[in-house]
């Protein structure tokens, strides 16, 4: 496995048409900045490649698959954390206009904006310790608009708003029987499954499963709004990123305790 140049947090290799990159920050490998970094820069050397399947991993001694957003990149000051230029937010609009498909590779629990990264991806194969959490509830973290867009159709509308409304996770099996999860495995079989599934799509006719992939993205695209719906969902939005309640949701998360949220 090759390191990625652009940041050591990620690391990718290229085989049979398939490409492969891996998350590797532990304990949890956030989506910080610098791993976000990696991701794009493999996507770069993936598409520069012609691989016809991608497949997101992370480090599997990692007991977490990723745990979203670094707590610690998320500012205090009443700016919002994710806007259309931020790292992440590139991430997730580079694997849904690359041409090849994209499949996670779930071994372990999967939080916050890294669930908007794994609906995201075209595919996702996951293990029994594969479980599903919105949390930035817990945080008193206002989740962006076109995130919430991303998990419609990937789940029934009422599991989202259990999801979001508490921020407790779905699990494995609930993921699949709900669609989420593609395959169900053992974490043994996980790598075989995964690898086995892309080696099939990349047999395909390429051309054919990007005109596909295309026209199922434009098909299922969120649906349209108005300016003034949008810049009411903004305002309020703002209001949450300017609250005490997000002061205090992440000093609980560093210090270890249960949040008091006031509603201020």
């Amino acid at each position: 496995m090759a390191e990625n140049p652009a940041a050591a947090v990620t690391q990718t290799r290229i085989a049979a048409d398939i490409g492969v990159v891996t998350i590797s920050k532990p304990p949890v490998n956030p989506l910080s900045s610098d791993v976000c970094a990696g991701l794009l820069a493999a996507f770069d050397e993936f598409e520069r490649a012609k691989v016809r399947v991608v497949i997101i991993a992370a480090d599997p001694s990692a007991k977490i698959w990723s745990a979203g957003h670094d707590i610690r990149e998320i500012p205090l000051d009443g700016h919002d954390a994710v806007t259309w230029t931020t790292g992440f937010e590139r991430v997730l609009r580079r694997v849904r206009m690359c041409p090849a498909p994209v499949i996670a590779m779930l071994h372990s629990s999967v939080w916050g904006a890294a669930c908007d990264l794994a609906v995201t991806c075209d595919l996702a194969i996951g293990t029994p310790r594969t479980t599903f959490a919105i949390t930035p509830v817990k945080l008193g973290i206002s989740y962006n608009t076109g995130g919430m867009a991303h998990f419609l159709g990937a789940l029934p509308l009422h599991i989202i708003k259990e999801m979001v409304f508490t921020g407790d996770p779905l699990s494995a099996d609930d993921a699949y029987r709900f669609g989420l999860l593609n395959r169900l495995v053992e974490p043994e079989k996980l790598e075989e499954t995964t690898m086995e599934l892309a080696g099939t799509i990349a047999g395909r006719a390429p051309l054919a499963v990007t005109v596909v992939k295309t026209e199922l993205r434009n098909l299922t695209a969120g649906a349209s709004m108005s300016a003034d719906e949008f810049e009411a969902i903004q305002s309020v939005r703002r209001a949450a990123f300017m609250s005490e309640d997000l002061k205090e949701g992440v000093a609980s998360f560093f210090e270890k305790r249960p949040p008091v949220f006031r509603g201020e």
